[in-house]
């Protein structure tokens, strides 16, 4: 175990993280509702980047700290861990779980409450784990500095819709415009902030259980991606679904080589 101290870097990040949730929130308190192609656009452009970033930089980051078996075991336990949630619990993605259901979200609950912030714990992980990854190999600082903007990019896209669907869900319950944005980014920074708390006290760098941690976030990943495009791609807009992953893990991969993490 470490102190429980953030550097200044890793408050940036993740504060950058909580303010594209932010920017979201907004959005979503300036409109009642958002137009299912819009929204298909900005969550499969996401789900392209955070799938990139999955397998492309947190499972190969997993698997050099801790092992290709170890790193495919937590991969899968990720993924089943979210898919057990989101079918027995409530869905962790309510932007995701919105292109299904043309936009109809759900009343806000204390369950739904609860889910939304374990997915964004995982996020806020995602970005501590993705920066500390590349401490642990003795990258160069350019290196550190690409390893961990990748993740926090990737993230950050996600957030986007991730705080306006969560704004949209308070008001569709009757919440004033006011109360929703206060939920909604009082959320995403409580929950984001301890997770990179929780990291420092928990996962320091070189640790088997940060090898360990990433390789479940990739898994966790792996699943909002799925459940995010699958009913897009069968049921709704399946080629600007797939454009809109193109260019989202075109992004995260043109990001790769302007930091040289790859």
């Amino acid at each position: 175990m470490t102190e429980t101290i953030l550097h200044t870097e890793q408050y940036l990040r993740l504060g950058t993280a909580v303010a594209a949730a932010a920017v979201g929130a907004v959005i979503g308190a300036t409109f009642k509702r958002v137009h299912h192609l819009g929204l298909c656009v900005m969550i499969s452009y996401a789900a392209g980047a955070l799938l990139t970033v999955a397998f492309a930089d947190l499972l190969p980051e997993s698997a050099a700290l801790s092992g290709w078996p170890k790193a495919l075991l937590s991969a899968l336990l990720g993924y089943g861990c979210f898919h057990f949630i989101n079918r027995h619990v409530f869905h962790l993605c309510p932007a995701c779980s919105a292109t299904h259901n043309e936009i109809n979200f759900k009343a806000l609950s204390g369950t739904m409450i609860a889910a939304l912030a374990l997915h964004s714990f995982m996020d806020g992980l995602a970005v501590y784990g993705g920066e500390m990854a590349g401490h642990a190999h003795g990258a160069s600082h350019a290196h550190e500095a690409g390893e961990g903007a990748l993740v926090l990019l990737a993230v950050a896209v996600h957030k986007l819709p991730e705080g306006m669907a969560l704004t949209l869900v308070a008001r569709a319950s009757g919440a004033g415009r006011a109360a929703a944005l206060l939920l909604a980014i009082g959320l995403e920074s409580v929950t984001t902030l301890s997770a990179g708390y929780f990291g420092a006290w928990a996962l320091p760098a070189g640790s088997p259980a940060l090898g360990a941690c990433l390789g479940f976030i990739a898994g966790g990943f792996v699943f909002i991606v799925l459940h995010a495009l699958l009913s897009e791609l069968y049921r709704h807009h399946p080629r600007v679904t797939v454009l809109s992953v193109l260019a989202g893990g075109g992004s995260i991969l043109a990001a790769a080589a302007v930091f040289g993490a790859h």
